[in-house]
C-alpha cells in the first residue's frame, strides 16, 4: 500500500480496511497490488492497481472525502470487471 502523502496512524487503518474490501470486491483470480490515496483539488482519489491474469489494471473513485471515494472505488471496481471479462471475451490476447 502506498501513499501519495503522509497519513495519520487513523487513516491508514482505515487504508487497510479499503484494501481489504477491495480485494473482495475483485473477487478470485485478481490480485491487489497497490492502493494509493491521492489529495485532489475537490477531496480524495483513490487508486486501486490489481493484476488480472497475465494483466495490471486499475480503478479509481473519487470523492470529497475518503469515505466517498471508497464508495465511488467499489462500484467502479465492479463496473471493470465486468468491461475487463466482456473485452477478453470479445477480443482475447
Amino acid at each position: 500500500m502506498t501513499q501519495a502523502d503522509t497519513l495519520s496512524d487513523a487513516d491508514a487503518r482505515y487504508l487497510e480496511k479499503i484494501w481489504a474490501d477491495c480485494e473482495g470486491w475483485l473477487g478470485p483470480g485478481a490480485v491487489l497490488v497497490d492502493l494509493r490515496r491521492e489529495a485532489t483539488d475537490g477531496g480524495v482519489r483513490l487508486v486501486a492497481r490489481y493484476r488480472l491474469g497475465d494483466r495490471e489494471r486499475e480503478s479509481a473513485g473519487v470523492g470529497e472525502s475518503v469515505v466517498a471515494a471508497h464508495s465511488v472505488l467499489r462500484a467502479r471496481i465492479v463496473f471493470d470487471r465486468i468491461r475487463f471479462g466482456f473485452a477478453e471475451l470479445i477480443a482475447p490476447r
